[in-house]
């Protein structure tokens, strides 16, 4: 195993692939020292993925020109319709450069937040400022800058003054190639509708983009292609997604909708922060609860206890001790089980199978599983103390 985690960190993922693991480890010049299988395990997990070949998607999105430093300010803004409050927001302080990232459920009101700060829907309550210098470019989740009357190649050359063959020459960037040119808007799969409305996109001069479900309908290479697009974009971005991997990695803030309180939360971080900052909480609930609910079992049993007989002091510490040494037995159960489990982990990465991808979930797992066995010794330890 030691040989094989450096022989594919020197010669790279992609190239072990390309031949079975163990003759890759005997090919490349390789040290021998023996590493545990904790250490392959992180070794593996710190491994990069296997450079893809970039499809024939060309995607550029240049941010043009400079924008002032705020980009976009609200004022006590109530979002919503005449006939439906949907929420409320803080005050908000986009600057320059920065991506913020609006999720929520479905329904509740991330499309019309979006057209809220373009001013395609009026407020409730509330201002929206723009900042100076601004060019803006919206991607909407419907695609309602496409006219389902009109063909693919008539999109693009309405919206440029170009000739037809510069424009299929263009629509080939984003996978027309060609008849599908010719096709009519209304024909276009969900996909293709993503592809073209993105083309339009990238031939406008902006430096605020407004993204709603950019990666919606988009197979997985074009999404990762416009992850890294987006990622080098100089421009201010406030985008609306499912995409989870998209906010990690491109958000500087969340701004989340709360439904249950009808209110905007926003969020100075990146995704995973939000994440630990939400199981620090939910923890901190949990322990609150458990107090609370310790006050009351400890004032119903005191007026029993003050008309007790006085044995009832030790019988009840009899009773504690036998269920610290139950609970004991059961971490202790708990442990074993993990204990094996790693066993079986080892075993497998021994004889690691020839996909990457198993290997690495390998690793995974046994990382996983030695946190758990880790949280359960943490516990064995403080009951015996």
């Amino acid at each position: 195993l030691s040989r094989i985690v450096q022989a594919i960190e020197q010669i790279g993922m992609e190239a072990a692939l390309k031949q079975k693991w163990s003759e890759t480890a005997g090919e490349v010049a390789v040290t021998t020292s023996i590493m545990s299988v904790e250490e392959a395990g992180r070794r593996i997990n710190a491994l990069q993925s296997p450079v893809r070949q970039l499809p024939n998607l060309h995607l550029r999105l240049a941010a043009a020109g400079r924008s002032g430093d705020m980009v976009i300010r609200t004022e006590n803004l109530k979002v919503g319709f005449s006939d439906k409050f949907l929420f409320s927001s803080p005050n908000i302080d986009l600057r320059r450069g920065d991506c913020a990232a609006l999720i929520g459920p479905n329904g509740a009101g991330k499309s019309t937040f979006l057209k809220t700060i373009l001013g395609q829907i009026p407020p409730l309550a509330g201002e929206v400022t723009l900042g100076e210098s601004l060019h803006i470019g919206y991607f909407a989740q419907a695609h309602e800058s496409l006219d389902p009357k009109k063909s693919v190649i008539d999109e693009i050359m309405q919206a440029t003054s170009w000739l037809p063959q510069k424009a299929r020459e263009y629509l080939g960037k984003y996978l027309f190639s060609g008849d599908d040119a010719f096709k009519m808007v209304s024909m276009l799969s969900g996909g293709e509708r993503g592809r073209l409305a993105l083309a339009k996109l990238a031939l406008q001069d902006t430096n605020l983009l407004l993204l709603d479900e950019p990666t919606n309908h988009l197979d997985i290479p074009s999404q990762e292609i416009l992850e890294a697009v987006l990622d080098d974009y100089e421009g201010t971005i406030l985008l609306v997604t499912h995409d989870r991997y998209l906010v990690d990695a491109l958000a500087t803030q969340i701004w989340e909708i709360d439904m249950d309180e009808s209110h905007l939360i926003i969020f100075k971080g990146i995704y995973s922060q939000l994440k630990e900052e939400r199981e620090k909480d939910l923890a901190r609930r949990g322990a609150a609860q458990a107090e609370r609910e310790a006050v009351v079992t400890r004032k119903n049993i005191a007026p029993k206890a003050k008309s007790a007989n006085t044995k009832a002091g030790p019988e009840q510490s009899r009773r504690e001790e036998k269920q610290k040494i139950a609970k004991l037995q059961k971490i202790e159960k708990k442990i074993a089980e993990l204990e094996n489990c790693l066993s079986e982990i080892s075993a497998k990465l021994a004889a690691p199978p020839k996909d990457a991808g198993a290997v690495i979930k390998l690793a995974k797992e046994y990382d996983q599983v030695q946190k758990e066995m880790d949280a359960q010794m943490a516990e064995w330890e403080g009951l015996q103390g």
